[in-house]
């Protein structure tokens, strides 16, 4: 399958919070709002819709849409919200703000994977969790609670290296992750922090800067790992760019705009991130 295929078979872009069209060619697998508030994920037009509080104010919010070339079909389960479409699952939830984030998150990710594993989608290969109040303590309670909850369902994990951390500015902790039903996801770590899964011809990515990214998704890279493939960064077709102060999220945008093709759709947020020696955070799609 061609890399332009594959992009129309399962693909992402980011569009203002005013201005979210429909596409009538394609079916919505899930949307993300970045906003500056955080709902509870729920269903519309049928696909899940989950708002995560990382935006200062609408004006700089911003909505990731990730639609699919099949038909869809949707729903809830026990507080989780989905959508498949026969290869992949778009799962999203949200855990209240407590003070028990083991517990927490083994009971939430308990329900989505008994979904992912009753729908037939076995692989779990892209993550991204949301915590507000950060830190390597709640995280790590957090992740535990996660692990619990994975080793006691018939699912596949590509763990940590495959998985976004942010920082969001409320509403506990907002989760959501793609799983495929077919194919095995290879996870790949590089000595200078990105990290990576490769599934299905495509690489998701994060990355503390684009020479890293770039670096990893080269086919020197991806041959270590047994992967005939190899990209650049004219490859990327989505990417967010979080930063700690405004100052380095102009940086980066720079570094966007010099760099990336203009068609690569990129947004950017400041956030928190769970490195504390590293000021700027990339995660994205190539091929």
């Amino acid at each position: 399958m061609t890399r332009q295929l594959r992009a129309r078979a399962l693909s992402s872009r980011f569009e203002p919070l005013s201005t979210v069209a429909d596409d009538p060619a394609r079916s919505r697998l899930g949307v993300v709002r970045f906003a500056d508030t955080s709902f509870n994920p729920v269903l519309r037009d049928g696909h899940p819709e989950l708002t995560v509080h990382l935006a200062p104010d609408d004006r700089r919010g911003f909505a990731e849409i990730w639609t699919s070339s099949r038909g869809v079909e949707s729903g809830e389960h026990k507080a989780i919200t989905y959508a498949h479409d026969g290869e992949y699952l778009f799962c999203a939830g949200r855990i209240p703000p407590c003070d028990e984030h083991t517990y927490a998150g083994r009971l939430a990710f308990r329900a989505a994977l008994e979904l992912a594993g009753k729908l037939g989608y076995h692989h779990v290969f892209r993550m991204w969790n949301y915590l507000q109040d950060l830190n390597p303590q709640t995280y790590r309670e957090f992740l535990l609670g996660q692990a619990e909850a994975f080793a006691k369902r018939p699912v596949t994990w590509s763990g940590l290296p495959a998985a976004t951390v942010v920082g969001s500015l409320g509403g506990g902790i907002a989760f959501h992750f793609m799983a495929c039903r077919t194919g095995t996801p290879v996870t790949l770590i590089s000595p200078s922090g990105a990290r990576g899964v490769y599934v299905h011809g495509r690489l998701f990515f994060t990355a503390p800067s684009l020479d890293d990214a770039e670096e990893l998704m080269s086919a020197a890279t991806l041959a270590q790992w047994g992967i005939d493939d190899g990209f650049g960064l004219h490859d990327i077709t989505t990417l967010k760019a979080y930063a700690r102060q405004p100052g380095d999220l102009s940086l980066a945008r720079f570094d966007c705009d010099t760099r990336l093709d203009r068609e690569t759709s990129v947004a950017y947020l400041q956030a928190t991130l769970l490195q504390e020696d590293r000021a700027v955070e990339f995660e994205g799609i190539a091929g």
